[in-house]
């Protein structure tokens, strides 16, 4: 069942619709604040945003703003006893998924949910198509990553576990999408975790759940990201940074398809499929004893190498013409700047050992800086400006 963050700083409203909408199966958080909001997000990964209009301090017009930035497919409902044609209008103008009206009947907030999560789905759905059709940031004109996208491709249409290596940058999470977009789970949730991000306790409890009490600060009881990703497909990130008894767990997972919550002895069983990634050599972690290698060889069922952007030079005018577009666009520019000669001979030299994200940032710090004027050496970082090829 999706999953609900309510936003009201009405402590009862947030209470009686909480109870009313986990008595109908829904996962739900509820804080009283924009800024609580913000944080929550972070952590909890809400299918569908309720907020009040007007709170203390930021209101919802606030917190829709930062949302459609930071989440911008993500719908956000606007719940109103201040009700006026205009702040409705506005609200939808800026990218709010419905309004309603207080107070209102239960059912009539259900069937909002219900509709635009439906909606929401149905974008997902699309989104997912055009991935699986190649329309996403995975084009190239390199043989060496077309291999890659078809022996990718091969591997959708399996159940393999799947490792995909390479250097930090080279798109190892949107080879993980393509995979999932162009399988059989298609219509699943696609769910990512990065396992460099959390503490080894808070990273364990993020993947598989916990029960209310299992440790302190544990409130209620918590749905993992494994059970979130049923039916889907599960990318962990990063998965060297997991530790001795995670990798454990994670292992006993791919055996036997089986898990426990953190402080439950409850097994449970879900249908996921697990991607996994990382930009360091597992065999050598193997050898020192840094990582399991009978979990080793369960990831290693089919592996994909993400080859790095200095290995593949014919790619890089054709990104930076991309993302040159791209950033234009996002910056609100009537036309893409134009580029200096010696700025494109300095950006196809360089080795870029940030590969395709840090080209993409540099050509967005370029765009910033020269506006609506051409691009010009003195718009380059000095790391580009210093370095010479071998």
């Amino acid at each position: 069942m999706a999953s609900v963050l309510i936003v009201d700083d009405d402590r009862k409203i947030r209470l009686t619709l909480g109870i009313f909408l986990e008595r109908r199966g829904y996962r739900v958080r509820d804080v009283a604040s924009v800024k609580a909001a913000l944080t929550t997000l972070k952590e909890f990964r809400a299918d569908i945003v309720l907020s009040d209009l007007k709170m203390e301090g930021a209101g919802g017009i606030e917190l829709l703003a930062a949302i459609k930035s930071d989440y911008p497919s993500l719908p956000v409902i606007i719940m109103t006893a201040y009700a006026t044609v205009e702040k409705a209008v506005e609200a939808i103008k800026l990218g709010a998924a419905d309004f309603i009206v207080k107070p209102f009947a239960p059912a009539e907030i259900e069937q909002l949910l219900s509709r635009n999560i439906h909606i929401q789905g149905l974008e997902a759905d699309n989104h997912n198509l055009r991935m699986a059709l190649g329309e996403q940031d995975l084009m190239t004109r390199s043989e060496a990553l077309r291999r890659t996208l078809s022996m990718a491709e091969r591997f959708a249409h399996s159940e393999a576990t799947v490792l995909v290596l390479g250097e930090s940058g080279t798109g190892k999470s949107m080879i993980a999408r393509r995979i999932h977009a162009a399988s059989a789970r298609r219509q699943g949730p696609f769910v990512e975790v990065n396992c460099a991000s959390l503490s080894p306790t808070l990273l364990e409890s993020e993947l598989f759940g916990h029960c209310k009490e299992a440790f302190t600060g544990a409130v209620k009881d918590k749905v993992g990201r494994l059970e979130s990703a049923d039916g889907g497909t599960l990318f962990l990130d990063e998965v060297s940074e997991l530790s001795a008894e995670g990798q454990a767990k994670l292992l006993r997972f791919l055996q036997d398809k089986v898990f426990e919550r953190v402080g439950e002895l409850k097994t449970r069983a879900v249908d996921t499929r697990i991607i996994a990634a990382t930009n360091r050599d597992l065999r050598h972690l193997v050898a020192g004893e840094g990582f399991r290698e009978d979990l080793y060889y369960r990831l290693n069922v089919a592996e994909v190498f993400m080859p790095p952007l200095r290995s593949r030079p014919e790619d890089v005018p054709f990104l930076a013409e991309r993302f040159l577009a791209q950033a234009a666009a996002r910056n609100g520019l009537s036309s893409i700047p134009a580029m200096d000669d010696e700025v494109k001979s300095r950006i196809a030299r360089y080795n870029w050992p940030g590969n395709v994200r840090e080209l993409q940032n540099v050509i967005e710090r370029c765009v910033i800086l020269a506006g609506s004027g051409r691009i010009t050496m003195e718009h380059l970082p000095d790391r580009l400006l210093t370095y010479s090829a071998p």
